[in-house]
C-alpha cells in the first residue's frame, strides 16, 4: 500500500506515564515495529491513547510530538501563567488570515509542548450540557451521548474533594459529577487564596443580580451536565500526571521532517541542514492515530494526501483519499473587560454560563430564536457555497440542533470568565464569548513544504514566534454571522454593569477596557470589531459525522477512505459544547482507547 505523506516538526513525548523512553535520536526507532503510532503528544495523544493502549504490556506505542517535555516548568503547571505561556516558544501561534470583521491578523495559540494545549491553557475544568452530548448521537454517532461521555470523562478524572475551609469560602461541588480514580487531577486551589475570595463573592452577587434567574449558590457544578449559573472554577491542576508505569512506550524527540504515515509505517526525513537529510522508518503493525488537535490534525492528513482533492492537487500533493470535509472548523472569539488595580494576585477565578433569556429577556430571546430557525436553510446553503461546509443536509441538521439549544433546551450561550490577568499585578477583568457560534471557518495547508509560510500570513506578527514558518492557512470567519456579532456586543455592554456596584468597585476602581469613552451601542460595536480576540477552543475540523453529512471520521473515529488511520482529538467534535474542552477531549481519548482495543 502506498505510504501517506505528512510533514511536520517533531518531538516525541508522553505526559501520562511515569516511566517511559524519551529520545531525540531517530535511529532509536530503527528495527522496531510498533503496534500503534500516535501523531501528536497533546491532550488526547500523549495523555490517554498511549497509556491506555499500553495497559497490555505486550502493546508498543510510538508517540510523536513537536514540543519538549516541560512537566516541571511553571508555564505548564501554574494556571495563573497560561497567557504568559502563549507568548513563548511553547505555543505554535497559528497566524490567521485577515478577517472580514475587524480586518486584522491574530494568533490562535496551541500547545507546542508535551501535553499540548492542556499544558498551556487556563486548566479550567467544565463540561457541556446533557443535551449537547446527546446531540452527538442524534447526528449519527451511535454510543456518543451524555451517559457514555460522562462515564469516560469521569474515568479520566481524579477529583480532589474540597475541604471545609474551601467550601466555607464559596466553593461548591456535586460529588457524583466527578471521578476519583483517573490520571487527571482536578479540583480547586488549596489553600484557597484570599482576599481574592472576597472579590469573587462580590462578583458572584453582581452577576446574579445582573442576570435574573442565574443560579449562584454552591450547588452549581460545571461538570454535572448543567453548567448554567455562576460558580468558582475548578481546574485540572496537574494535567497529564499519572502513576501508571510502562516501558513499552517509546518517545522520539527530534526536529525533523515527518513524511509518511500509513498502516505500514511512518517514514521520517531528518533535516540536517537545507541541503542534506537522512531518512528513517518506524514500522506500525496496527494503526496510526492522529491526535494533533483541531488545527494540526487536518494539516497532518492533507499533507498525507487525505483531504479535498482540489486543495491537494493545487499543491501537487498526491491524492490518497478525496475527503472534502477535512479542515472545516469552528471556534470561539471573545472580548475583554479590564479593570485595575486589584491589590493582590491569585490563580482562582469564576465562570458564569448564561442563557439567552437571561441575557436578552424572554421576549427578545424568543424573537432571536425565531430568526435563527427561519434562516437555517439559507445559512446552511451560504456556508456550503463559501467553502465553510460541504453538506447542506449536515449543516441544516447542526443549525437546527443549535437553534433548539438556544431556545427549548435553554443551554448556556455565553460564558463569562473572571480572572486576575496573568503576569499582571494591576489588572483584574472578565472575558465573554459566545458558546454556540453560527459561523464556520477553515484550516488547510498552504504548501506541501512545512517550511513555507502560509499565503497572506506574516510569520513574524509577534516577536515570540521568532519568525517560525507554518504550512497552514487558518480562516475562522469570526463573527461572519450577524446574530453572533450582536450577541457579543450585547455581552460587552452588560459586563460594565457587573463591574459597577460599589461592592465590586472596591476591588477594581478604574476601567481600562473598553474605557469610559465607549458609551453608545455604536461605540460598543466598534469596540467589539476592533478588539475581539480568539478563544482557543477550536473543534470540528475532522468532524465525526456520516460522510454524506460532511463527516471526516465515523463513530469509531476511523478516517473515511483509508484503512488503519483514526483521529481522536477535539477536531472530531461536530458541534460546539458550552464548556472548556479539556475534560471532553480526555473523555474522547478514553472512549477512543476502548474502541481501538475492541472493548
Amino acid at each position: 500500500m502506498k505510504l501517506l505523506h505528512l510533514a511536520s516538526l517533531l518531538t516525541l513525548g508522553i505526559t501520562s506515564v511515569k516511566s517511559l523512553t524519551i529520545t531525540d535520536d531517530p535511529t532509536a526507532i530503527l528495527n522496531h515495529t510498533f503496534d500503534y503510532i500516535i501523531v501528536g503528544g497533546g491532550t488526547a495523544g500523549a495523555t490517554y491513547n498511549s497509556s491506555r493502549l499500553t495497559e497490555d504490556v505486550q502493546t508498543t506505542v510510538l508517540v510523536i510530538e513537536a514540543g519538549d517535555d516541560l512537566r516541571n516548568d511553571t508555564r505548564t503547571t501554574d494556571p495563573g501563567l497560561y497567557a504568559v505561556a502563549d507568548y513563548t516558544n511553547i505555543s505554535w501561534g497559528y497566524v490567521i488570515t485577515n478577517q472580514t470583521i475587524g480586518g486584522k491578523q491574530q494568533i490562535i495559540n496551541a500547545g507546542k509542548v508535551l501535553g499540548g494545549s492542556s499544558a498551556i491553557n487556563g486548566m479550567q475544568w467544565s463540561r457541556g450540557t446533557v443535551e449537547q452530548y446527546d446531540a452527538l448521537e442524534e447526528l449519527g454517532n451511535e454510543g456518543w451521548n451524555f451517559k457514555t461521555m460522562q462515564q469516560y470523562m469521569k474515568k479520566a478524572e481524579n477529583f480532589h474533594i474540597p475541604n471545609a475551609n474551601q467550601t466555607s469560602l464559596g466553593v461548591g461541588f456535586i460529588a457524583t459529577a466527578h471521578g476519583n480514580n483517573g490520571n487527571i487531577d482536578s479540583g480547586f486551589p488549596n489553600p484557597y487564596p484570599c482576599p481574592s475570595c472576597n472579590m469573587w463573592d462580590a462578583l458572584v452577587n453582581s452577576t446574579a443580580q445582573t442576570y435574573p434567574g442565574l443560579r449562584a449558590d454552591n450547588k452549581v457544578d460545571q461538570c454535572d451536565g448543567d453548567p448554567r449559573g455562576v460558580a468558582r472554577c475548578s481546574y485540572s491542576i496537574t494535567p497529564g500526571s499519572s502513576d501508571g508505569a510502562t516501558q513499552n512506550i517509546r518517545i522520539w524527540k527530534a526536529k525533523t521532517q515527518l513524511q509518511l504515515p500509513s498502516p505500514k509505517g511512518v517514514a521520517f526525513e531528518v533535516l540536517a541542514n537545507t541541503s542534506s537529510s537522512q531518512s528513517f522508518v518506524a514500522q506500525v503493525a496496527k494503526e496510526v492515530i492522529v491526535t494533533s488537535g483541531a488545527l494540526g490534525s487536518p494539516k497532518f492528513l492533507e499533507l498525507s494526501g487525505i483531504g479535498d482533492r482540489r486543495i491537494l492537487e493545487n499543491f501537487d500533493i498526491p491524492v490518497v483519499a478525496d475527503l472534502p470535509s477535512a479542515g472545516i472548523a469552528n471556534a470561539y472569539i471573545g472580548t475583554d473587560f479590564l479593570n485595575g488595580p486589584p491589590g493582590h494576585t491569585s490563580v482562582a477565578g469564576l465562570a458564569a454560563f448564561v442563557t439567552l433569556p437571561q441575557i436578552l429577556g424572554p421576549n427578545a430571546a424568543a424573537d432571536y430564536v425565531q430568526l435563527m430557525q427561519s434562516t437555517i436553510k439559507a445559512r446552511a446553503g451560504s456556508l456550503v457555497s463559501s467553502g465553510a461546509a460541504v453538506s447542506v443536509k449536515g449543516m441544516e441538521k447542526i443549525l437546527t440542533i443549535q437553534a433548539r439549544q438556544f431556545g427549548l433546551e435553554d443551554a448556556p450561550v455565553v460564558e463569562i470568565v473572571y480572572i486576575l490577568i496573568p503576569g499582571s499585578p494591576i489588572a483584574v477583568g472578565s472575558s465573554a464569548w459566545g458558546l454556540i457560534p453560527q459561523y464556520r471557518g477553515t484550516v488547510h495547508v498552504a504548501s506541501s513544504d512545512p517550511r513555507v509560510p502560509p499565503v497572506g500570513n506574516s510569520p513574524c506578527l509577534y516577536a515570540y514566534l521568532s519568525c517560525l514558518t507554518y504550512d497552514t492557512t487558518v480562516n475562522p470567519n469570526y463573527l461572519a454571522d450577524a446574530q453572533d456579532f450582536s450577541l457579543l456586543v450585547n455581552m460587552s455592554m452588560v459586563l460594565r454593569q457587573i463591574w459597577s456596584p460599589p461592592a465590586v468597585k472596591q476591588f477594581a476602581s478604574t476601567e481600562i477596557l473598553p474605557g469610559a469613552s465607549v458609551q453608545s451601542d455604536e461605540e460598543f460595536a466598534d469596540f467589539v470589531t476592533n478588539n475581539y480576540t480568539p478563544i482557543t477552543h477550536p473543534i470540528g475540523s475532522l468532524a465525526m459525522l456520516p460522510q454524506d453529512m460532511g463527516g471526516s471520521v465515523d463513530s469509531n473515529l476511523r478516517v473515511y477512505g483509508v484503512h488503519g488511520v483514526r483521529v481522536a482529538d477535539a477536531s472530531v467534535l461536530p458541534i460546539q459544547i458550552s464548556a472548556h474542552l479539556s475534560s471532553t477531549v480526555y473523555g474522547i481519548a478514553e472512549k477512543a482507547a476502548d474502541s481501538i482495543r475492541g472493548l
